[in-house]
């Protein structure tokens, strides 16, 4: 890779555009954690913090990176994170279509495959109901695992201590809407989570949208199979009727598999 900032352009390959070299540095800025802030980037590049806002508007536009507004951080985007999705191992995808497909006829609704990266849930596979109003794919997005029913599935399986690795302090800050939350309160969640079998969430990290999910498979590729609605058909009524099928549907296809 070339130098990074703009006293590296000089040593650039000839045929380079500056600009795109200027942003594609700017995203490699992600390697060394979930946050870019404008003055650190601009000090990492070499580039006026003005030239740095503009790079990230830009980015932002096109959902390779997102702004929370409680921080002011920069965060990966759903674009950036279906990229990376694009480029992963193929032994990281689980080969649930089939599955997956069966889930979101049988529940009428949406239904995704979440693993986690870090404190994020990330979806790798969604089927869309096939209702006019429905919760559409959310194949790549990156969403907060406090905050999700497929992220809360994938928590419950770990130990005490696994969740403090990846929520060290006793407030989990939240990001852009989602609200921070007590530890000890998610704690507290995920024991329920283990004595039903299945995770919800009513509008926890998006303002519209229930979910159920449950453990899909554990030990080395831990994934969740989640299911969504619009909060007009998803509440706690739903949520445990959807919660048992899913289970059933699971216990049906590890039964036969």
């Amino acid at each position: 890779m070339g130098a990074i900032g703009s006293g590296g352009a000089s040593r650039r390959p000839p045929g380079v555009i500056g600009s795109v070299a200027n942003a594609l540095e700017l995203l490699q800025l992600f390697a060394g954690g979930r946050e870019i802030r404008v003055n650190r980037a601009s000090r990492a590049l070499g580039l006026s913090r003005s030239t740095v806002h503009r790079l990230l508007a830009t980015l932002a536009e096109y959902g390779y990176v997102e702004q929370d507004p409680a921080t002011q951080a920069y965060l990966p985007g759903p674009a950036l994170s279906g990229i990376g999705l694009a480029a992963a191992p193929h032994a990281e995808v689980v080969p649930a279509d089939g599955l997956l497909a069966r889930v979101a006829r049988l529940t009428g609704e949406t239904a995704h495959i979440m693993v986690l990266r870090g404190d994020h849930a990330l979806c790798l596979d969604s089927v869309e109901s096939e209702q006019v109003v429905r919760t559409a794919s959310r194949v790549g997005w990156s969403l907060p695992s406090h905050a999700t029913a497929g992220g809360k599935a994938l928590l419950a399986a770990l130990s005490d201590s696994e969740i403090d690795a990846i929520f060290p302090d006793a407030t989990i800050r939240g990001v852009g809407r989602v609200p921070s939350v007590r530890k000890v309160d998610l704690l507290a969640e995920l024991e329920l989570v283990r004595a039903t079998g299945y995770a919800t969430n009513f509008g926890g990290a998006e303002a519209e949208v229930s979910g159920v999910a449950v453990l899909l498979t554990a030990g080395e590729a831990p994934a969740s199979i989640a299911v969504t609605s619009p909060r007009t058909r998803g509440d706690e009524a739903w949520a445990r009727t959807t919660g048992r099928r899913l289970l059933a549907i699971v216990e049906e296809a590890r039964a036969a598999g």
